[in-house]
């Protein structure tokens, strides 16, 4: 078990707790003068980072009690992530204020007036706004815990650039950041070898968190610092996969297949298997669907709706969409239709449609009580690259290629009409609920994978 740690500058209240010796312990390693410290395990009495405990160890988050002068509630958190147990934590701080006052008295969006703002108190702020902490119901987000991780990622980034500069984050005045600033964090960024689509993100990160800065500071800033950064070109792969390679992929995917072993960090063998009894249901239903895989976890026979008593679509959340438009302050987003071509209909017929239709269940996995929408995903991605490598193409797909093969062939059969059903841009399949059956039809009609 790895040793959990605490980062000099940690999220208010974190600590690291031991059920074995019942210790807290609020920080995990400091340099003092040219010493190395470390806090003392509570059951050895050695140092913590020696304790053969590691496996009791866990992040916790204490928050004060308002009013109280040394009560708090505390929780101890489930992730043994650093960056995962936060974005916990700051859920489990938004959760206790609710309950504590049931509305908000002080709305983080009221612009503050003082002009002393510091660039960690600002990030601390930004961080509980993210979490929809003291924001008013009617600007809430409900940002996912994925797109919080990554805007924490980008100012964990962006802190320790200025770090490397000797610049504390602590005693940087918000409105103190410039273009130096910045171009620290540029050369940072290249420093790290990161591809262009993930310092595009990065950087756009840090614009998003300085806009935010602006409207919700009296700050003297004419302009956002990160405005003048131009987005690196990017260059995105359009390989699809053949009818041949994806007839070959299926049959790959066996139990004896699957088979690999691991080495752990302790220098020991983990056996571990790749093949899962939906993965073959799961890839056909992304070929013929286009859905991402997310979209493809989460269909229900419910959602396959009938014209004239023929199944002719999928009605399924557009997941991407919602998102964006609900930090663009949007709420109703028409859903995405998937139509159901000869190719898809054969494949639900054989998971059983006809015993199934009508039915709440998951069409892959529906028996959800030990696995997670999360895991079903990762099950996509890892298990048909692991696969696909065995086929020894000289290529290297990826799952997203089922997309792109569907999308391709989506736009010669619906020649110059794909956009309406592939949700890229403006849906205008659904108008107001209504759905129009000649696009549908003709992409019923049109639509084969393959030929």
């Amino acid at each position: 078990m790895k040793q959990l740690k605490l980062p000099t500058q940690k999220y208010k209240g974190m600590v690291v707790y031991c059920s074995k010796c019942r210790k807290h312990f609020s920080w995990t390693k400091k340099q003092e003068e040219k010493k190395v410290l470390e806090p003392v395990c509570g059951q050895s009495k050695g140092r913590l980072s020696s304790c053969k405990f590691k496996d009791k160890q866990s992040y916790k988050v204490k928050v004060h009690i308002p009013g109280t002068r040394k009560g708090e509630v505390s929780k101890v958190l489930q992730s043994k992530r650093y960056d995962e147990a936060i974005i916990e934590a700051v859920e489990f701080r938004a959760e206790f204020k609710r309950t504590l006052h049931g509305h908000n008295p002080n709305p983080i969006n009221q612009k503050k007036a003082t002009t002393r703002t510091y660039l960690f108190d600002a990030q601390i702020r930004y961080i509980d706004f993210l979490a929809d902490i003291d924001v008013p119901h009617h600007q809430k987000k409900n940002h996912s815990k994925d797109y919080i991780k990554q805007l924490l990622k980008s100012l964990e980034y962006f802190n320790d650039c200025l770090k490397e500069y000797d610049i504390n984050k602590r005693l940087l005045l918000i409105d103190r950041v410039d273009d130096s600033h910045v171009g620290y964090f540029h050369a940072s960024l290249n420093a790290r070898g990161l591809k262009s689509r993930t310092y595009n993100k990065h950087m756009g990160n840090l614009k998003i968190f300085y806009k935010w800065v602006i409207q919700n500071y009296n700050l003297k800033i004419e302009e956002n610092p990160f405005d003048k950064v131009k987005n690196k070109p990017t260059v995105y792969k359009k390989e699809t996969i053949t009818g041949d390679e994806f007839k070959k992929l299926l049959v790959q995917i066996t139990l004896e297949n699957g088979k690999f072993e691991r080495k752990t960090k302790r220098g020991t063998t983990k056996k571990m298997n790749y093949f899962c009894s939906y993965l073959k249901d799961a890839l056909e239903l992304a070929l013929h669907t286009g859905g991402r895989r997310e979209e493809i976890a989460i269909l229900r026979w419910d959602m396959i709706k009938e014209i004239d008593g023929k199944p002719t679509y999928i009605e399924v959340r557009n997941l991407k969409v919602e998102r964006i438009t609900k930090q663009e302050g949007q709420d109703s987003i028409a859903p995405k239709i998937m139509p159901i071509t000869s190719g898809l209909m054969k494949v639900l017929l054989r998971m059983g449609y006809q015993e199934k239709k009508g039915s709440t269940d998951f069409i892959i996995c529906p028996d959800r009580k030990r696995t997670s929408i999360g895991a079903i995903k990762n099950r996509m991605t890892n298990g048909f690259s692991f696969f696909y490598n065995q086929l020894n193409t000289d290529r290297s797909l990826q799952f997203k290629c089922l997309r792109k093969t569907y999308l391709t062939y989506l736009d010669l059969a619906m020649k110059g009409d794909s956009k309406l059903l592939s949700s890229h841009s403006n849906d205008e399949v659904l108008q107001k609920h209504y759905i129009n059956q000649k696009i549908v039809a003709k992409a019923v009609k049109e639509l084969h994978i393959f030929e």
